[in-house]
């Protein structure tokens, strides 16, 4: 970002939606719509709870915190803190997420390939693209509210438009009762890592205004702004989505869940749909992996390695591990990422509650310094 050149508030939203809509967030809203039937209102409103507000939560607790995570982690001790963050964002990213997001890419990319190339092929390309992207750090803004959303947001757009059918929406089947999808929402919306990634995302944007502008209260209060634009912009992607595969669902039985925004644009909506809806795909795999790069990379640098000259190696280490993962399959970073993933979710809850009471609530005129990683 140009020092001399600030941001709107509504451009940093759409870098946050871009940085929050990644292949999760295509895979459940889908998944969502595909089973929820004439109840998916109910459905959709349990998966608002987990997958909007709760992230929305995340970032007003660094904005408490004015964007500093290690701060906010350092109640549970200097040492205990540093090992929960590298724990927290090691799943995340370079085992989770990021090569989720390369695997993923890859497979919207295979209806309309007779020969595919081979996914670590891709999977090498790809990250390496991610790392020529995101080395000058100043760029990353730009890039994603001025390019690659706006791009993304019109694939999704069309295909939504194209593919809701509100005669059908108005009829659908009752496929259970409306508490029983109203939990399933809430567990879809979990499964989206969101509330995780709202903790770094917002901190990586507070942190860059506030170095651009020098103005902490303003870069606070754009973040805030940026944030309900972000999640304003999810919730109506969201709801489009779970409309969609509603609409279709009596086409979808059996579908895997990554197959299914691929599956309703090219058999139900014709191959040239189809191929915008692989174009969604990949943009919303690429632009999550430009933020999830910056985020861990950053974090090696500066806490781990002790300087921000660190920061190519930081992210060439970033990426290697990323095609490390990601040459495994969605199944095998699933079957590592998921148990731990079921330990942090609720406790990142907890210490939300716990942690922004602290802030907010009188405290003993003595107290304990916060620790610090630096």
């Amino acid at each position: 970002m140009s020092q001399n050149r600030q941001l709107s508030f509504f451009v940093i939203g759409l870098a946050l939606f871009s940085m929050f809509f990644g292949s999760g967030n295509l895979i459940f809203p889908l998944f969502l719509g595909q089973i929820a039937g004439g109840e998916w209102v109910y459905a959709s409103l349990g998966f608002f709870l987990t997958a909007v507000l709760l992230p929305l939560t995340g970032i007003v607790a660094m904005l408490v915190y004015k964007g500093d995570y290690c701060a906010f982690f350092g109640s549970l001790g200097k040492t205990g803190g540093l090992l929960a963050i590298l724990a927290l964002l090691t799943v995340w990213i370079p085992l989770g997420s990021g090569p989720r997001c390369v695997a993923l890419a890859y497979a919207s990319m295979l209806p309309y390939l007779d020969s595919p190339p081979s996914l670590w092929l891709i999977s090498a390309l790809y990250c390496l693209t991610v790392f020529i992207v995101v080395y000058k750090k100043s760029r990353i803004l730009d890039v994603l509210g001025y390019v690659l959303t706006p791009l993304l947001l019109l694939c999704l757009a069309l295909i939504i438009g194209k593919g809701i059918d509100f005669q059908t929406l108005a009829i659908a089947p009752i496929t259970g009762n409306s508490f029983s999808l109203f939990f399933r929402g809430l567990t879809e919306g979990y499964n989206t890592m969101d509330l995780i990634a709202s903790f770094f995302f917002s901190a990586s944007v507070i942190e860059i205004l506030r170095n651009s502008s020098h103005d902490e209260a303003g870069s606070l209060s754009k973040t805030f702004k940026a944030s309900i634009v972000g999640a304003s912009l999810l919730a109506i992607v969201y709801v489009g989505l779970i409309c969609l595969a509603t609409s279709h669902e009596g086409q979808l039985h059996d579908i895997p869940k990554e197959q299914l925004l691929v599956h309703i644009a090219k058999d139900l909506l014709g191959t040239q749909i189809g191929l915008i809806a692989s174009g969604a795909v990949f943009l919303a795999c690429f632009t999550t992996s430009v933020a999830l790069a910056t985020v861990f990379a950053n974090f090696l640098a500066e806490k781990l390695m002790g300087s921000s000259k660190y920061y190519p190696l930081a992210l060439a280490v970033t990426q290697l591990a990323t095609f490390g993962m990601s040459i495994i399959g969605l199944k095998g970073i699933t079957a590592i990422t998921e148990p731990v993933l079921q330990i942090f979710y609720p406790t990142l809850m907890i210490l939300i509650v716990i942690n922004v009471g602290r802030k907010w609530l009188p405290q003993p005129e003595v107290s304990p310094q916060e620790p610090s990683f630096d």
